[in-house]
């Protein structure tokens, strides 16, 4: 399923909104609720104490005299039916409503001077108050009720008068969070947009100085990764402009000769001709070798899946004899000084690399010249060199002869240019690194490799 940062945004905000709205309202409701109910519940208890001056005793008999105006006034609302209840002695009935409740229905505090509790009277809820008090020695309770019509309405008006305004705002503030989140994530959108209407081709650089902070580092990412994207595609592109050129020499050649070698008549020339294409058809089938090589040495070919510690001087040795033929059909001295060095990983690349190395060398060393061969760790590395004592590459051009498919003006044996092309690639997939060095003697060329050495050593025989 999938994720929507809007609506991820939405409910990280909207909840402790709704949690925070949810909670506050009960709180303010009972802040509010509670000190209504206490002003009323005083203004009873006052109605009770205005009934404590009507009372007295005479010979030991108490008297209540109410005025029929002060009864009146007493039981004068609009909402509320009011009661009234005077009890002398041993809850002796006085006057007023009889069976007006004047104890809490639980009994707690019943004994306190006042006391304010609900109970049920004639049917209908009530509120009461009483009041004790002691008259002539004697201890009288004065009782006032009322109906809880009026404290019922308050409880509603004052629930619609916060519920409403925290609707009102909890609608607002979603909004709000809404538009914000919309406009925040405007940038994203145009991100979106710049990004759908490029084409394969014509893919420009997203506009970093104009988005946010946070959104910033991820555009510069994409940037730089376009950058790199460009430049493999770019590089892809001469690859394979160059291989084409390439490839179309030779079967361009091929093709001719074949082309010939139907119409000539004469035996030995079809010979020599034929003899001519099966070269340049195996030509062909080593440039193709060496293409395939080296897309296996790119980042995630061959190299990227496959990982296991090497024996450098083992290795050597192992691919040793078909160097060892080339030198002697071309007069040359082939010498090797392995010491024990080990890396980690891919075997036929690493020796693809080491022959890459040795057929260049004896391709541009003259007759009776010398190549050497040589392995040996230093400082946590595994260093492989080829040293020759031919013409040398000029400084120059030391870092374009890894370039592909390039050649130095010089050059006379056949090639594809594809041979340090291939090394480069290789050190770098294991991680090292390759240079071209003058010998100590000064003339000729020494190429180095420098490579990450394998924690795992054993003796070299």
């Amino acid at each position: 399923m999938t994720r929507s940062l809007r609506k991820a945004l939405l409910q990280w905000l909207l909840l402790p909104a709704g949690l925070a709205l949810i909670t506050f309202l009960p709180l303010a409701f009972h802040l509010v609720h509670q000190p209504a109910m206490e002003a009323l519940d005083r203004a009873l208890a006052d109605a009770s104490l205005a009934l404590v001056p009507h009372l007295e005793v005479v010979d030991g008999k108490p008297r209540f005299v109410f005025p029929a105006a002060a009864e009146q006034v007493l039981r004068a609302d609009r909402v509320d039916d009011i009661y009234y209840l005077v009890l002398g002695p041993n809850d002796r009935f006085v006057a007023g409503d009889a069976g007006l409740p004047h104890e809490p229905p639980d009994g707690e505090d019943s004994h306190a001077d006042r006391v304010s509790f609900y109970s049920h009277f004639r049917d209908h809820p009530i509120r009461v108050s009483a009041v004790r008090r002691t008259i002539s020695g004697e201890p009288f309770v004065f009782v006032t009720a009322e109906t809880t019509r009026k404290r019922d309405q308050l409880r509603v008006d004052l629930a619609f008068a916060l519920i409403l305004p925290l609707i009102f705002f909890a609608g607002a503030t979603g909004l709000t969070i809404w538009f914000g989140i919309r406009h925040a994530l405007l940038p994203v959108e145009d991100i979106r947009r710049a990004l759908h209407g490029m084409e394969h081709r014509a893919m420009k650089p997203l506009d970093a100085a104009s988005a946010p902070g946070e959104i910033r580092p991820l555009v510069e990412e994409f940037n730089l990764a376009l950058e790199r994207l460009e430049q493999a595609s770019g590089a892809q592109q001469r690859f394979v402009a160059n291989a084409a050129h390439q490839l179309r020499t030779p079967l361009a050649g091929i093709r001719t000769q074949l082309e010939l070698l139907q119409r000539e008549p004469d035996a030995t020339e079809r010979e020599t001709r034929s003899h001519q294409c099966i070269g340049a058809i195996e030509r062909l089938g080593h440039l193709i070798n060496q293409m395939l090589v080296l897309l296996s040495a790119e980042p995630g070919g061959r190299h990227a899946s496959l990982a296991e510690a090497l024996d450098v001087p083992e290795l050597i040795r192992e691919r040793s004899p078909e160097w060892i033929r080339l030198a002697e059909t071309r007069g040359i001295d082939l010498g090797f000084e392995l010491e024990p060095a080990r890396v980690t990983g891919d075997g036929l690349l690493l020796g693809e690399m080491v022959a890459n190395l040795v057929v260049n060398a004896l391709s541009y060393t003259p007759a009776s010249g010398e190549v050497t061969i040589r392995s040996r760790e230093a400082g946590g590395q595994a260093i492989i060199e080829v040293e020759d004592n031919g013409p040398g590459i000029p400084p120059e051009a030391r870092e374009r002869v890894f370039e592909r498919f390039f050649r130095l003006p010089s050059a006379s044996s056949p090639g594809s240019g594809l041979g340090l092309a291939i090394v480069r690639e290789i050190a770098h997939g294991f991680g090292g690194e390759v240079s071209i060095q003058t010998p100590p003697g000064g003339r000729g060329a020494l190429l180095q490799v420098r490579l990450p050495a394998s924690n795992r050593h054993s003796p070299s025989s």
